[in-house]
């Protein structure tokens, strides 16, 4: 495939975003479509690192039990970051032609993030929508590692290593 033929990854991460708790919350239930509002654009969600059984009460419960890992002076910054992979028309063309599974696909994208910053996860596909013309994939990320307790961070170099990652799942899963 062209390299326009690839979706794109969106880090939302920046000074004051996403840095009062009700944030996390409304992200979450946001992602996950249980935040009342009627969207039928869901596909799936699911969760890594995190009981999804528990639903998105007990999945922000989770977040919040490893946040109190994090001992800071002062603020505590950023409670999620929020990352979106928007598919190409191509990515999305395949993946309905082959009835791919886009569930599979976003929990490999979400296991990637627990696996390299050992961060929880949250997860949730959408089909188009007022602000994306493609199947695009929503990532909560806790910014707190697990094993560490300390903050996640993300420049824009492994921003984009990590959209290749992406590109490379969603292209193994095509070629299949």
């Amino acid at each position: 495939m062209k390299s326009s033929e690839y979706g794109l990854l969106l880090n939302k991460a920046r000074k004051g975003k996403y840095s009062n708790f009700q944030d996390m919350v409304y992200l979450i239930r946001y992602v996950t479509r249980t935040n009342g509002k009627p969207d039928n654009d869901l596909i799936t969600w699911g969760g890594i690192g995190v009981a999804e059984f528990t639903g998105t009460e007990g999945m922000t419960r989770q977040f919040e039990d490893v946040q109190k890992m994090h001992r800071r002076k002062g603020k505590f910054g950023r409670y999620v970051d929020h990352e979106i992979y928007s598919c190409s028309s191509v990515e999305e063309r395949h993946i309905k032609e082959k009835r791919i599974d886009v569930d599979k696909i976003a929990r490999k994208m979400a296991y990637d993030f627990y696996e390299r910053d050992h961060c929880q996860v949250v997860y949730g596909a959408h089909t188009k929508d007022s602000g994306n013309d493609c199947i695009h994939i929503h990532f909560v990320i806790n910014s707190v590692n697990f094993t560490t307790g300390n903050k996640r961070r993300e420049n824009m170099r492994q921003t984009r290593e990590r959209q290749d990652r992406f590109r490379q799942i969603l292209k193994e899963e095509i070629e299949k």
